[in-house]
């Protein structure tokens, strides 16, 4: 089980490495939107309008609703426990996360010291060569976090947000006019094309939230 849940992270981590765009996605901001091609077709995700702001705590609220009602749903502090109980331990992970931040500060110092003092090019690029690596061990970690925790009360409504929000803010460029790509959350839930809404939702939340 442990083993899937790494190679789950795995696959995640590699396909954000691959795609640089969805790395550096807050670079492609531009008057607060983020335009992008898939496919040979253009989209772009914008800030949601005042009514779309509405409609998406509308949303949130009946999910609540459904939600807090289903008893076979654990808060994360309750999954947590189970897991632990299981032989996985996350706070054991949220430590070695921490530890990695740590880790990273003082070699980002390093390499800020390295550069004022023009120590040569051999000494920055190990100091950078050290955080990356660094920063993919907290990726697959963070990942395995995620994947652990998706199930938790917390975490599925948030994803359903995640997921309202993506749909409410992706448009689409049809006859030089950009459009709402879907009328009903239910076309969007229906939507076969999962690597357009993945990189959508990538997107939707880097500009909600950064």
């Amino acid at each position: 089980m442990e083993n899937n849940r790494k190679a789950e992270a795995e696959k995640i981590v590699k396909e954000m490495n691959e795609d640089k765009d969805l790395l550096f996605a807050e670079n492609l901001i531009r008057d607060n939107k983020i335009e992008f091609e898939y496919e040979d077709k253009k989209y772009r995700i914008r800030l949601l309008t005042i009514a779309e702001k509405n409609e998406l705590e509308r949303l949130r609220t009946k999910k609540f609703g459904q939600l807090i009602q289903d008893k076979d749903i654990l808060f994360e502090k309750d999954l947590i426990k189970v897991l632990k109980e299981r032989g996985i331990d996350v706070d054991a992970i949220n430590d070695e996360i921490k530890k990695l931040d740590a880790e990273e500060i003082s070699l980002q110092v390093k390499l800020g010291e390295s550069i004022s003092k023009n120590e040569g090019e051999i000494i920055l690029k190990s100091y950078k060569e050290q955080i990356e690596e660094l920063r993919k061990r907290k990726a697959m970690l963070n990942t395995q976090k995620t994947l652990l925790l998706r199930f938790s009360f917390e975490n599925q409504l948030l994803n359903y947000v995640s997921m309202v929000i993506t749909y409410l803010s992706l448009d689409e460029l049809k006859d030089g006019t950009w459009q709402r790509m879907f009328s009903t959350l239910e076309d969007f839930e229906n939507y076969d094309n999962g690597n357009l809404i993945n990189k959508a939702a990538i997107y939707s939340m880097t500009l909600q939230y950064i």
